[in-house]
């Protein structure tokens, strides 16, 4: 650590001002990474913070110890505007950049109001080089926090930052809300599931652009895996202009019968859906990390996962966690046949998932404060 990314102390709190995509009622795994980041950080005795999120609900429950808002919903110029009133009237000590692409605006307001810079990456949209002014605004950060081992590493690659401006601060999953429990009844009568039934699970958006989550990889081996499982069934939780593709390869593949389509689920149904699985699949190239996996542990779902990204360090101390080559059929079949003999957990969670409980990651976060953000 150089003199200057050392931590400064500050008369009074600390004030933080964070900008995100969304957090409060957002969906997805950023946006839970986000309230887990903005929660852990307003219970920092030492910490004032405001958020303002791109996305989001103003109305959206949050802790009382911050200020939270969405100021112009979806309209970056409106928002870049409020952001920057922000930061003018009452300065940071602290800037959270969490906006891919906001990069320039958050080290122009950094710059103005004197803020140590700190920039949040969570998996492919910082593994290359993107937008060259962005990229500046990432190489001038006093701190750059990562979620994962593999994100640190491929962005060292390109930037150059040295390794003592980053921080792991892995993801984390709601112990309290995703526990192990039956296979509900009501929801498997309504997809037609059986208790014979072999149910593999995969939840995350169908996006083109994100077609490295490898639901297609599951849907070429499936018919094999139904030489042994006949009952194997297929749920897929998530939507996107990927799906069409996706529903035209089940059928060329003859398994279009196995596979349920869902589409968005609300959250709520979220618990539930791991509870009717017996294995979540996701033999992806392309994770910063994957939440998901935490959430199938925490619900006592063995877990499948490709060996290539982000994945490995949410699977690899999993008790029930299986790391494949994604590009190879024999290895992924192979793998959900023996977590399907396996079996799922009942009445506990996987062996490992304790590790990423949120008071595990809040922890993390206060150290982080108090060891390179200064009080």
């Amino acid at each position: 650590m150089t003199a200057d990314d050392a931590p400064v102390l500050h008369e009074g709190p600390l004030r933080v001002l964070a900008l995100v995509t969304d957090a409060f009622g957002g969906r997805g795994g950023i946006a839970q990474f986000n309230r887990f980041l903005l929660q852990a950080l307003s219970r920092h005795p030492a910490v004032a913070l405001r958020a303002m999120a791109l996305t989001g609900d103003d109305r959206a429950a949050h802790p009382s110890e911050m200020t939270w808002s969405v100021p112009r919903n979806g309209k970056k110029v409106s928002f870049s505007g409020a952001a920057a009133a922000a930061a003018i009237r009452n300065p940071p000590h602290v800037l959270i950049s969490g906006i891919v692409g906001f990069g320039p605006l958050a080290g122009a307001l950094a710059a103005v109001s004197r803020a140590r810079l700190v920039s949040i990456v969570h998996g492919v949209e910082a593994w290359t080089p993107g937008n060259a002014i962005d990229a500046f605004a990432l190489r001038r950060s006093a701190l750059v926090l990562a979620v994962s081992r593999i994100t640190i590493d491929r962005l060292r690659s390109w930037s150059r930052i040295p390794e003592e401006r980053f921080e792991l601060l892995p993801n984390a999953t709601d112990l309290s809300r995703f526990s192990p429990g039956p296979r509900p009844r009501e929801l498997a009568g309504e997809l037609r599931i059986g208790d014979a039934d072999s149910v593999l699970l995969t939840v995350g958006r169908l996006s083109s652009a994100e077609g490295y989550k490898g639901h297609d990889r599951v849907i070429r081996v499936l018919s094999r895996v139904a030489e042994s499982r006949p009952n194997v069934r297929y749920v897929i939780s998530g939507d996107g202009d990927d799906r069409p593709r996706l529903e035209m390869l089940a059928r060329s593949c003859g398994v279009a019968d196995r596979v349920i389509f869902l589409g968005h689920v609300p959250d709520t149904m979220i618990p539930d859906l791991y509870r009717l699985a017996d294995v979540f699949v996701m033999p992806s190239t392309g994770e910063g990390f994957g939440i998901v996996f935490l959430e199938a542990m925490a619900s006592g779902c063995p877990v499948i996962a490709g060996n290539r990204d982000g994945s490995v360090e949410a699977v690899s101390g999993a008790e029930r966690g299986w790391m494949i080559d994604p590009d190879s059929p024999e290895q992924l079949c192979g793998a959900i046949i023996a977590a399907l003999e396996a079996g799922r957990f009942q009445d506990r969670a996987v062996g490992g998932v304790e590790a990423f409980s949120y008071e595990r990651f809040q922890e993390r976060v206060h150290w982080i404060v108090d060891n390179r953000l200064g009080r």
